[in-house]
Parts: structure tokens; sequence; C-alpha cells
């Protein structure tokens, strides 16, 4: 009884374990919850452990939707031609400026061959009054590799940030359009199309760029709507994306792709460019995120661009929203007189046990801790509470040491002594 009693205490009060406590708790969660499994917090009265599971029906929440800027086939002839010009460009997004947007993201390729030098300054120059920019340009695999383009680089991360094996990414080493304008120190580019891949169902989110792992522009785009640090990154592949401590979390497979089928979602606001240039504010929802989107919606596009914008806001959405997770859930201890009631009850059962035959007190024990590892489990599915455990088969296995020890003491004979027997 003291030996298990003082074994239980000690490691209920001085030894919690997490690494073994958060093994076992993830073991335990697997029996009733689907992978993949994310679990915080450490296991303790104060800081409990909390789970996060995959759940597929779990809708994406519209309300992430940003609003869109649809850039059309322009059939009036508002822009001074089609596709819009440099000019054109710059003037659709000094309109964004004009209405309150301080951050832009501009889901159209911005190249033109043989611009107005002109007006290409003013496009440039436009760009650069965002306090935040994201671009975008169609990556691919080619003969002959090309540095990294410094707007690229910027929203990258290091190939050693990346848990798991990163063979399995895309691999990328050129941009396709010369000349293609990704603005200026303010900006971040992320890729809209992989040519090298073949179309999937799944987004993909991550490809690499020699020792670099390059980002989807939707992703740059909920981590500029979020004001999420780019360093707060957390990949591991096939398992997990998340974005920060705090921020949104998705499933990914190993290719880097996004592991949730989309669903289509519409825009919190679609506004044609032509309606937005002279537009007053009522425009814009109040409560619409930023930044706003400027999107290629052409039907001259190429068809791997029009694949792009139907599905961007899509994308964006799922990873905003944390679509295919279900919600946290948290599993409190129990108080503290509560878990010493528990293990005392523990302790007093030893105590009896311990005093059987040796294949009767081994089958007691074992019995005993089954019982325990039985109610961890209907208590963490069921009731949704963490129990004591390790105190609870750390006095177990205490007990059986002591009571082995003791039994195997070597005993002196009845009647055993010093000195001459009598003789009869």
């Amino acid at each position: 009884m003291l030996v298990s009693a003082v074994t239980a205490w000690i490691v209920w009060k001085y030894a919690p374990a997490p690494a073994l406590d958060q093994a076992a708790f993830t073991t335990v969660a697997s029996g009733f919850s689907k992978p993949p499994l994310f679990v915080s917090g450490r296991g303790t009265h104060t800081a409990p452990w909390q789970l996060r599971a995959s759940a597929p029906a779990t809708k994406p929440d519209a309300r992430q939707a940003p609003v869109v800027i649809s850039l059309g086939d322009d059939p009036t002839g508002f822009f001074q031609s089609s596709p819009p010009a440099p000019i054109d460009m710059a003037v659709i997004l000094s309109n964004f400026h004009r209405l309150g947007a301080k951050k832009a993201a501009v889901a159209a390729v911005l190249a033109w061959d043989s611009p107005d030098v002109v007006a290409l300054a003013a496009l440039e120059k436009m760009l650069g009054r965002f306090d935040s920019l994201v671009m975008t340009a169609p990556l691919s695999r080619g003969a002959v590799p090309s540095p990294i383009l410094p707007a690229f680089r910027r929203a990258s991360l290091e190939v050693s940030a990346v848990r798991g094996d990163v063979s399995g990414l895309p691999v990328v080493n050129r941009c396709p359009i010369p000349d293609v304008i990704l603005g200026g120190e303010n900006s971040w580019a992320g890729f809209s199309v992989l040519d090298s891949e073949a179309p999937s169902k799944f987004a993909p989110l991550l490809a690499r760029w020699d020792d670099r792992i390059i980002l989807s522009f939707p992703l740059l785009t909920v981590l500029q709507q979020l004001d999420l640090p780019l360093d707060g990154v957390e990949v591991q592949l096939g398992a997990t994306l998340k974005l920060s401590e705090s921020g949104p979390v998705v499933p990914i497979d190993r290719y880097g792709r996004l592991a949730l089928p989309l669903q289509p979602i519409p825009a919190v606001a679609e506004i044609s460019a032509e309606h937005l240039v002279g537009g007053d504010a009522a425009l814009i929802p109040g409560q619409a995120p930023s930044p706003m989107i400027l999107r290629d919606d052409r039907s001259s596009a190429e068809p791997a661009t029009r694949a792009f914008s139907n599905t961007l806001l899509a994308v964006i959405v799922a990873v905003a929203s944390e679509a295919g997770l279900g919600q946290v859930r948290k599993f409190p201890r129990l108080s503290v007189a509560w878990e010493i009631v528990i293990l005392g009850g523990i302790v007093a059962a030893l105590t009896l046990i311990c005093g059987f035959a040796v294949f009767a007190r081994h089958l007691g024990c074992l019995l005993l801790a089954g019982f325990c590892v039985a109610a961890q489990w209907i208590g963490a599915g069921m009731a949704s509470v963490w129990l004591p455990w390790l105190p609870a088969l750390a006095a177990i296995l205490s007990a059986l040491v002591v009571a082995s020890l003791i039994r195997n003491t070597p005993r002196k004979p009845a009647g055993a002594g010093s000195g001459p027997h009598p003789i009869p």
C-alpha cells in the first residue's frame, strides 16, 4: 500500500510525461475520430488536451469569400483595348485605392507584348501604392532553368522548413511568360497554374523551385486576408498545412495538394471592372473581407487560366474557413479531489490483490490495468474527460515489483537460531 501510494502520488504530481501522455491521447483519440488528428494542449488541469479531427461533411464558410472585381470581355469597349492595356489596368487599380483598399490581390497575369513605356510606368507606380499586394503567374518546368523571380522568392519557404518528403512536390524552374509584371518590394507572387501538372480536382498549394517552396496564389491571398506572417506557415506533407499558430489548418496530401474536394462558393460581391471605375463606396459590402481580388474572367483566356479563375474562390474559402475539419473538442481533467479518490481506490485494490497467490496476483493486476485502460477509452470517447492513467499504471507496476520481492525473500526455517541444539 505504502509503495504504490507513494509511486502514484509522485507520478501524478511531478512526472506528467507530456510526450508519453500525448502519444497515449492520440492513440485513444484515433479510436473514435477520423484522421488526420490535430492535438494541442499539455494534458494538465490548466491546459487540457484539445482535439480537432477530419470532418469531410463540413461546409466552407461563405463569409470568408472576398469581393471580386471581374475582368470580363468588355463588350461595350469601355477600356482602351481588349484585353485591357497597362493604362487600363492602372485605372482599375487606382479605383481599388480610391475606394479604400489598402490591399490588393491580382489574379490576372499582367504581361503585354511591346507595352507603352509611359503606361507601364503608371501601372508600376499604382502597384507600389498598396500596403500589401499579391500577384500571380503560371510556372512550368523546362530544360533551361531560370533564377527564382524576386516576388516568388519573397513569398517562398525554405525546403528545410517543410516536414516530410519534398520529392513528391511538383518541380518548377521557370515562368513561361517573359516580362511578367509582379510588382515591387511590397508584393508577393504565388503560382496560378503549374503547366507541368495534369489537371486535378485537388487544388495544388505548393511547388518546389530549386531550394525554395513556392506557394499558390490562393494560399498567399488567405495569408494577406488574415494578416498572417509567412514565417508562421507550418507544412507537414501528407498531413496538414497550418498558416500560423493561431491560423487556419487544412489537410494536404504528400504532393502538396489540398486534400479536399472543392465546393463552389459565390463571391460576397462580384463587380465588373467597368462598373468599378467611377463607382462609389456603396459597391463594396461593409463586412467584406480584405483584399479585393481582380480576377480574369475573359472568355478568350487560356483554358488553364479559366479553370484557375473558376476554382479560385473555392480554394480561398476552403483554406480560410478550415473546411474539412470539425470543431475543437476539449478533454479536461477531473478535479484534483476526484483524481485522488480514483487513485486511492486503485491503491486499495492493489493492497487486496497483492495478498493473493502468485498467479492470482498477476491476473488481478492485469485485470486492474485493463480496467484502467478501458476506463480511459470510455471516459475520453463518451464523456470527453482525460483520466490519470499514467499514475494508475505506475502504481500497479510498483505493487507488482514490491510484492514479488517480498514473496521471493528467503525465510529462515522455524526454530532456526544460533548456538548448539540440545541433544534429546
